[in-house]
């Protein structure tokens, strides 16, 4: 077992924690490998813990015992799979080393999960395109666009609050403009999370060609929906049934 975790501590260095309490024990946080040269593991967008108790009969009689804990961006049943398949490599190797085997197999598959199988918060829709996701510093996943599309809307909110606080003469603490709250957990943004966003020119462009691509994948269903809608408002509107607030602001002015 000594030598096993030596060979262990080489690999992965500063990552594995080795604890010798009392029984001997391992953790290691093990990060998907994220885009290409990103070596910095909070950028990487899925990971969970490692913890392997080792008995004393470990390897010869007894397998160790392996918890995956404080997972990020997995699912239940992706939690369930990865246990399912710590437990059959423990069975398959059973009386021989297992720590590296079960520590690349989490790795391998974080790999092939890819990107959080979670919803951006703000659109409801799942995140599909690696390139199209943000992390913010309070780990929540959101599409560029529409993270940068809610930082924009704060902004003019907490800048009218501003001018308002000035025009008042309220004492102020500090200038709160820049004080956007997360839209999940309402923790302050940080900088570097809304540098990363998008332009607003960029933004409206994707926007236009994501709502475009949203009406293309639409249903019949809620095409027909959208034409018997539109007719129902037309009628309306011919017989009158559709108030047009500038002429009636035109009667009453005039």
């Amino acid at each position: 077992m000594d030598e096993e975790l030596t060979v262990l501590k080489s690999i992965y260095l500063d990552d594995l924690i080795i604890n010798n309490d009392q029984e001997t024990s391992i953790s290691i946080t093990i990060y998907s490998n994220g885009d290409e040269n990103d070596f910095d593991p909070d950028k990487r967008l899925l990971f969970i813990t490692l913890i392997a108790e080792l008995p004393s009969t470990y390897p010869d009689i007894d397998s160790p015992k392996i918890t995956l804990c404080r997972s990020r961006g997995l699912t239940d049943q992706q939690l369930d799979e990865l246990n399912s398949l710590i437990s059959s490599c423990l069975e398959l190797n059973s009386g021989s080393c297992v720590l590296y085997e079960c520590i690349e197999l989490i790795r391998s598959k974080l790999s092939l999960y890819e990107l959080p199988h979670e919803a951006c918060a703000i659109c409801l829709t799942l995140i599909n395109n690696r390139n199209d996701i943000i992390k913010t510093n309070c780990h929540h996943f959101y599409h560029k666009n529409c993270l940068a599309s809610y930082v924009q809307i704060k902004k003019n909110e907490l800048e009218e609050k501003y001018q308002e606080a000035i025009k008042c003469k309220f004492a102020m603490e500090k200038d709160f403009r820049n004080d956007i709250e997360d839209p999940v957990c309402r923790q302050i943004l940080s900088s570097t999370v809304i540098e990363q966003l998008p332009s607003s020119t960029i933004e409206t462009i994707n926007n236009k060609e994501e709502n475009r691509e949203l009406i293309k994948k639409l249903s019949p269903n809620i095409r027909q929906w959208q034409e018997r809608t539109h007719a129902l408002f037309q009628q309306q509107k011919e017989k009158g049934g559709i108030i047009n607030l500038d002429k009636t602001q035109e009667i009453i002015f005039s």
